[in-house]
């Protein structure tokens, strides 16, 4: 029997701020921000698709078409370079979360299976912080750190769900002009010991670099770079949730050594602007 049904609703996301000039920095303005957002987040095909697929002998995975999407209300004051925030301060207030979740099998004990669902409730403040110096030298450096304070609030297997965690995150950018046609980068990112989803991980990050050297009248750019030089992309997880109780090592082959080679026939795009503050903190998943 074939049922059909439609949906029908009306949600509005309005985005809503007030800023001040407060003073010139290095010919950029330093502004101050207070920011209203509402957004949402719809599950993808992946998260919905029923069928399972089976990872190793005790883990397979599967999506929930029961899954409903998921509203966040996001509160912030920043003071921000070049519309770039060094200093915020926020709160993200999310409904029906949706996250990634391990139950228990209803065959076997020895089995699990990994899914989505929605738990609940989830209020998040952060404080992020970025210094840099400025452009212009031989010598360019970013430093950010951002605190993240989780607080779920929900139901795991029909069971009440409330705990609380922090987690830190460091991240870095540099570059070095060795000469007018050579330059040194250094990005990367450290998590330290803290929570990512419903896991409990331990301090891990991943340190990247290149080294760049034009030729031929600056038309030729060889580029040599070297990603997670350490192979320090991997940590130990414990997960205490429900009826799963679980402890294992994840590493992840991100190590990498590649060579380009760029050249330049004459015709040039247009330049998209670049600001001294022109770096996100990374996101390890």
């Amino acid at each position: 029997m074939t049922q059909l049904f439609n949906i029908h609703r009306t949600d509005l996301f309005p985005y809503i701020y007030l800023s001040k000039n407060l003073m010139k920095i290095a010919g950029y303005d330093l502004r101050a921000y207070l920011v209203y957002r509402r957004t949402i987040s719809r599950p993808v095909y992946e998260q919905l698709n029923p069928f399972p697929r089976y990872i190793d002998p005790y883990l397979s995975e599967t999506g929930n078409p029961a899954l409903r999407p998921q509203f966040n209300q996001n509160y912030e004051a920043n003071i921000s370079v070049d519309e770039r925030p060094i200093l915020a301060i926020g709160i993200n207030d999310t409904r029906d979360i949706f996250t990634n979740v391990i139950y228990q099998s209803d065959t076997s004990q020895r089995q699990a299976y990994r899914t989505y669902d929605n738990l609940g409730k989830n209020k998040e403040w952060y404080f992020r912080g970025l210094g840099a110096l400025p452009p212009g030298g031989r010598y360019f450096f970013v430093l950010g750190a951002q605190y993240n304070h989780n607080f779920y609030q929900g139901s795991y297997e029909y069971k009440p769900l409330s705990f609380k965690k922090g987690t830190w995150t460091i991240f870095t950018y540099q570059t070095f002009k060795i000469d007018k046609r050579s330059v040194i980068t250094l990005n990367g990112n450290i998590r330290l010991k803290g929570q990512q989803q419903f896991y409990e991980l331990s301090t891990f990050g991943t340190l990247n670099t290149s080294i760049n050297r034009k030729f031929l009248k600056e038309k030729l750019v060889v580029t040599l770079s070297l990603s997670d030089m350490f192979a320090s992309n991997k940590n130990n997880f414990t997960f205490n949730q429900g009826s799963v109780n679980a402890r294992g090592f994840r590493q992840s082959d991100t190590r990498r050594f590649g060579i380009n080679l760029r050249y330049s026939f004459g015709v040039r795009k247009k330049e998209e602007a670049n600001s001294i503050f022109n770096v996100d903190p990374p996101v390890n998943n």
